[in-house]
């Protein structure tokens, strides 16, 4: 007499492959939720509105023809202006990170010398980062893509 089905080996391993599949897939699922990507938005068209408002701010910083230099040594960025500009005593340095938002910080640049700023940074970034520097009535606005830890100083753009 042979055994009963539930018994032997291989029912249990044909069984066991659809299983594990759906917990894998229940799991899945569930990383995805908890690490949702952030960049993905929801409203393009107000997104794209803030995007229009922001063009304004750079068009502003080339009619007052600022030009500047941000060399980042450790966990200081020093922001230097080729021409003598009046601008105010602090400037604020945006630093977004390309794909975790986790990880963006901001900082406040002071006056150090005639057109130079000196910041201290929270954390010695490194990696693709973007960084924009205003003024505190966020009145114009510069930029500039950084692939970090880099050697030179990078330009700002408009």
């Amino acid at each position: 007499m042979s055994k009963p089905w539930y018994k032997q080996v291989w029912p249990w391993i044909l069984i066991s492959i659809p299983v594990f599949s759906v917990l894998k897939a229940v799991h899945t699922v569930y990383i995805m939720n908890q690490h949702s990507p952030d960049l993905v938005v929801d409203d393009y068209y107000a997104e794209g509105k803030a995007i229009n408002q922001n063009l304004s701010l750079y068009r502003e910083a080339a009619a007052r023809n600022l030009h500047a230099k941000v060399l980042l040594a450790g966990n200081k960025a020093i922001l230097t202006f080729d021409t003598n500009s009046i601008l105010d005593e602090d400037l604020t340095l945006d630093f977004v990170h390309n794909t975790l938002a986790a990880q963006d910080f901001k900082v406040i640049a002071h006056r150090s010398g005639e057109s130079m700023y000196v910041a201290e940074l929270p954390v010695t970034p490194t990696g693709r980062w973007n960084l924009v520097v205003h003024d505190n009535a966020n009145q114009w606005k510069l930029r500039a893509s950084l692939s970090l830890p880099a050697i030179d100083a990078i330009k700002l753009t408009y």
